[in-house]
């Protein structure tokens, strides 16, 4: 089913929003396979097309900009904007194409229409209280970035404030903020982002509950948007989070997967080829909800990650399902995979595990940027039988296929859409180590 948006093309955040879906999956196969040419005789899946198609983002991460709008346009938007707000105003989207303008969003046919409709209150109360809008060619200003997240499983909302600085908030502009939030969440949904609901998963019922405002100060000039100290203005500083079985508490920068409806089938994927006696490592494991997935298949799992609040999370997750087969380790993942492979060649000491246990595959889900080689090297010490490697960007993992090309056979490899409308691949490659 095709559906227009009022700011394709010029809007970055969709680039193929004008194919039909079916043409979109076939564009990403061979994409996909252009990048694995090397490899004649490797099994490549048809693309698993996303069970839900718009509406399907349910983490946003949205700059503030600033458009001169006339005198028409604010009579227009009389009803909720200060008689004295300014001609220049604030605007929020994504970036136009190419670009750092950013697009005054309207409309948005693959964000969650609450977390859209949660965004709009926000620009509207930035601009009823003329607050600055942050400006990259001098470093002034104070709004940067809009963080959004909506739990699928529970309709909790989390939402995030990026800012030059800790700026001019008072008591009574945060309790402004949250009421006009939450009268958002009453208002007519965003009908252009909806589908037929026939074939959604229950998820997409659960009724909005905004649970907390997070403030995050950043003041470097630089494009990066977290990372900077969080500061909770209101509420909790997490949501909580149903996928597929499992519980989890998410913070407002913690990585989770966006699009909850395909997110259960990619882990399906990366855990399908675990078999009951292994001992698995779970690398760039972030709150676990991998290694979640891997326990109930496997003998046991090591987790590792170098953020710690992501380690905290992942040991509160395995705690609260249950799960006792699964441990989790902060630190460099290089570094420790090092040390894990020097331990068992040194008869498997000081790897978290009893001297007679081995580890037999590991799961690594890296940023974009793919495997360090230090641990490629590392991987490839250990002797593992297998490892499945969940990418968000194919050309890196090629390369990295072809780096261990010596001692692991790409054998399949699996695509899934997570980001219908954008020319976004994630995959799942499963390696064997060679005879």
């Amino acid at each position: 089913m095709n559906k227009s948006c009022q700011h394709f093309p010029t809007c970055g955040g969709c680039q193929i929003l004008d194919l039909p879906y079916a043409e979109q999956l076939a564009a990403k196969e061979e994409e996909l396979k252009r990048h694995f040419i090397p490899w004649p005789d490797l099994t490549i899946s048809a693309m698993l097309p996303s069970p839900e198609i718009f509406g399907y983002r349910h983490k946003v991460q949205l700059p503030f900009g600033l458009e001169s709008r006339g005198l028409e346009w604010k009579e227009m938007k009389r009803s909720k904007l200060d008689a004295s707000a300014p001609s220049i105003l604030a605007t929020v989207g994504c970036y136009a194409a190419g670009s750092h303008f950013v697009v005054d969003q309207a409309e948005c046919l693959v964000q969650n229409p609450s977390l859209s409709n949660a965004a709009w209150a926000l620009r509207e109360w930035a601009n009823a209280h003329s607050l600055p809008v942050y400006r990259e060619e001098n470093g002034e200003g104070w709004l940067r970035h809009l963080l959004l997240r909506r739990g699928a499983g529970t309709g909790e909302i989390l939402l995030g404030l990026v800012t030059n600085g800790p700026g001019p908030l008072t008591e009574e502009l945060i309790l402004d903020l949250v009421r006009r939030v939450k009268t958002a969440f009453l208002e007519k949904p965003n009908n252009s982002a909806e589908s037929d609901k026939s074939d959604k998963p229950d998820i997409s019922d659960k009724s909005d509950e905004f649970v907390g405002l997070v403030q995050i100060l950043k003041t470097e000039r630089n494009n990066v948007v977290l990372g900077g100290e969080e500061k909770l203005l209101w509420g909790r500083d997490y949501l909580k989070e149903i996928l597929g079985k499992y519980k989890f508490t998410v913070g407002i920068s913690t990585f989770f997967q966006v699009n909850p409806y395909q997110t259960p089938r990619l882990y399906d994927l990366a855990t399908a080829a675990i078999e009951p006696h292994s001992s698995v490592l779970d690398l760039y494991s972030g709150i676990g909800s991998i290694a979640l997935w891997a326990a109930q298949h496997a003998k046991f799992v090591l987790g590792i990650e170098e953020n710690s609040v992501a380690v905290e999370a992942a040991r509160l997750a395995a705690k609260e399902n249950g799960i006792s087969n699964a441990i989790f380790q902060t630190g460099d993942v290089g570094e420790i995979l090092l040390k894990i492979s020097q331990s068992e060649k040194a008869g498997g000491e000081g790897n978290g595990q009893t001297n007679e246990k081995k580890y037999d595959i590991a799961i690594v889900d890296p940023p974009r940027k793919g495997l360090e080689a230090t641990v490629r090297n590392s991987l490839i010490a250990l002797g593992l039988e297998k490892i499945i490697y969940v990418s968000c960007f194919p050309p890196t993992l090629a390369r990295d296929a072809l780096a261990m090309a010596d001692s692991y056979t790409l054998k399949s490899l699996a695509p899934v859409d997570m980001f219908p409308h954008t020319r976004h691949i994630e995959c799942v490659a499963v390696f064997e180590r060679k005879k």
